[in-house]
């Protein structure tokens, strides 16, 4: 049998220091399964042990960085200190395999769930009233940031990241697809639903874009 794709099964080097033993990666994806209270289920651990062996990387599906970041019910949470726990055993399960394993982290923005975020509070980079996705099937309004909410997220993101390295985690992944908040700031069409025209949308987009790079 001749092997068409003789890359794909040889080892790639992540970063100086993480060698993957093929290039074949576990994409990241949001099962609905943790507990009520953020932790890791045994199902969700199952599921990550299940499906790490072989591979050359596994990625988890998303953990939300504040507890205004929520996307999806029965998500398991990263956004304090009382999780790292949790987070241990999915970094183990996810590495059971041999394989290194990232957790991906993000908060939804706009696309959150009014009825399981503090408050029904939805915060986005700019005040929009658009559909919430596949997920919610209705408008979601959603307020504009503050400046001490802005630099807050910030950090929540850098303080899971130093909850995913004390988990045991190979590195994190920041999750800023489908509308969620890191597009809200980035995405002129995005900011243009939520603002009254184009050159404001790029106003906006020029404003928020320092944020970025810190």
């Amino acid at each position: 049998m001749t092997n068409k794709h003789p890359s794909l099964f040889s080892p790639f080097m992540l970063t100086e220091k993480i060698k993957l033993r093929n290039r074949i990666v576990m994409a990241p994806m949001t099962t609905w399964s943790a507990n009520p209270d953020g932790t890791i289920s045994e199902q969700e651990l199952e599921f990550y042990k299940r499906r790490s062996q072989n591979v050359g990387l596994v990625i988890t599906g998303c953990t939300y960085v504040t507890p205004s970041g929520i996307g999806f019910t029965h998500e398991f949470a990263a956004y304090d200190d009382r999780f790292i726990n949790s987070l241990e055993k999915l970094a183990a399960a996810a590495q059971s395999g041999g394989a290194p394993a990232i957790l991906q982290i993000f908060h939804a923005g706009n696309k959150a769930i009014p009825e399981i975020v503090p408050n029904n509070d939805v915060i986005s980079a700019s005040a929009s009233s658009v559909k919430s996705g596949d997920f919610m099937k209705r408008v979601v309004q959603s307020r504009e940031m503050t400046e001490n909410e802005i630099q807050e997220t910030i950090r929540a993101f850098g303080d899971v990241t130093k909850r995913a390295i004390k988990a045991g985690f190979d590195g994190i992944e920041l999750h800023g697809a489908h509308g969620f908040l890191l597009q809200n700031f980035f995405s002129l069409y995005l900011t243009s639903v939520m603002t009254d025209g184009e050159e404001i949308s790029k106003d906006v987009c020029a404003s928020r874009w320092p944020y970025y790079r810190k």
